[in-house]
């Protein structure tokens, strides 16, 4: 599993939970991820006032809304809330060109989204690996996550190495198949 699995499943616990109306967990999730938030709307707003604001409004409409919301993970969720909120604030202020090219010049990789990315990229590859016939399951695991070379794998299973190899090559065709369509789609 990826470093900070346990900590992805508390906050989808105490989004359970606040969906219930828990205020304890909705106070525990807002100390975790308020002050990240915050850094971020202040990034992309580059005025730290309006970045407190927009950042409680996000906070105000998720406790309003939480027991109609069906929210999957709820971090990537609050980021790109906090996300169109800077946005529409940017697209409504009026700019002078200082401002204009100073915003331009600024990046702020988002790293929720990234491991938002990441995320979804381990459980696609988890998906097509388990939907691999077991033998081929079980040849490819041994090769590329035990690193065992193909002729102990073929000893291990009493099997020919050239099976080995295609059932290697199989999994590996399977996974750039799948793979690509979710390249396909992320551009």
């Amino acid at each position: 599993m990826r470093e900070g699995y346990n900590e992805k499943v508390s906050l989808e616990k105490l989004a359970r939970q606040i969906s219930n109306s828990d205020r304890n967990a909705f106070n525990t999730l807002f100390d975790l991820l308020w002050e990240p938030m915050y850094t971020y709307a202040s990034a992309l707003i580059m005025d730290d006032s309006i970045a407190k604001d927009l950042v409680q409004e996000v906070w105000i409409d998720y406790w309003q809304r939480r027991e109609d919301l069906d929210i999957q993970r709820i971090r990537p969720y609050l980021y790109k809330a906090i996300r169109y909120k800077c946005y529409n604030t940017l697209r409504d202020t009026k700019f002078n060109e200082t401002q204009i090219e100073a915003a331009n010049s600024v990046y702020v990789a988002s790293e929720v989204e990234m491991e938002e990315d990441l995320d979804e990229l381990y459980i696609r590859i988890h998906d097509t690996i388990a939907s691999l016939p077991a033998r081929c399951q079980e040849v490819f695991k041994l090769s590329r996550i035990n690193h065992i070379n193909n002729r102990e794998i073929a000893e291990k299973l009493n099997i020919s190495q050239r099976s080995v190899e295609n059932q290697i090559s199989f999994a590996l065709r399977k996974l750039r198949k799948d793979l690509s369509i979710v390249k396909f789609f992320s551009f």
